[in-house]
């Protein structure tokens, strides 16, 4: 097994490689893609599969231009309502790549559609092996719930809370943590330096992970985090002043 943390600078955004067996699968690919094609040829590994943890605002993902050059295949959620596509992601799905499987977590919260991805050996699957937590759990902190719009910004925050509560926690304190963002996105409030993390060591350390779901929905929606601009095509119309309008004397 090999897994290879490819990070896009000034993004603080991260992707992933794993490979086992001669079979690989990549998780949120950057746009520019070749380095997991090189990747691929360099461990002898037929790129497979290649997942998206949720719909990304805030960089271009390289599943389509990946999967022309791979021919692999790309899986996001049934919520994201993308025209591309081969498997439209439901929770405890899974996949196999070389010796491991890859199972699904359905953990909506940050988005919607937000998934997660944890990894056993396929002939010791009871116990898992890491997890890829795109912006769900991050390192020291968890994915910000207020890019839906302030209306849903307290609904989005119990489920993240659920997600990471009754989904992610429950898998074990040994369990590797990789999420998709670093120190310096824009998805996160405080995030700590390193990449990657271990479960058992959010759960003591990570703040948000000490409150209850009262106090943890109540920091969320008390952030006021910077709000990228709305698509041209979601602005309000903008109409030309009238020419006949009386000007005041």
């Amino acid at each position: 097994m090999q897994l290879e943390t490819v990070r896009a600078q000034g993004l603080a955004h991260n992707s992933y490689f794993l490979s086992d067996h001669g079979e690989a699968i990549v998780i949120d690919p950057r746009r520019d893609c070749e380095i997991y094609t090189e990747l691929g040829i360099r461990e002898c590994a037929q790129i497979k599969y290649i997942f998206e943890s949720h719909r990304n605002e805030d960089l271009v993902v390289g599943s389509l231009d990946l999967q022309r050059q791979s021919g692999a295949e790309i899986g996001h959620s049934k919520e994201t309502r993308f025209r591309y596509g081969d498997h439209n992601l439901t929770d405890s799905e899974t996949f196999y790549v070389g010796n491991l499987k890859v199972e699904v977590l359905n953990t909506p919260g940050h988005t919607n559609d937000s998934l997660c991805f944890t990894v056993y050996e396929r002939l010791h699957s009871e116990t898992p092996l890491f997890i890829f937590t795109g912006d769900t759990l991050l390192a020291g902190d968890v994915g910000r719930t207020d890019l839906l719009g302030e209306g849903q910004t307290i609904s989005q925050s119990k489920k993240l809370y659920r997600s990471i509560f009754e989904r992610i926690l429950p898998l074990g304190d040994h369990l590797a943590v990789y999420p998709a963002h670093g120190a310096g996105s824009v998805c996160g409030h405080n995030m700590g330096t390193q990449d990657v993390s271990v479960l058992g060591y959010e759960r003591q350390m990570n703040p948000l992970l000490q409150l209850d779901e009262e106090r943890f929905v109540h920091y969320l929606t008390g952030q006021h985090l910077l709000i990228p601009p709305l698509p041209q095509s979601a602005r309000p119309e903008y109409r030309r002043p009238t020419t006949n309008s009386k000007r005041s004397s």
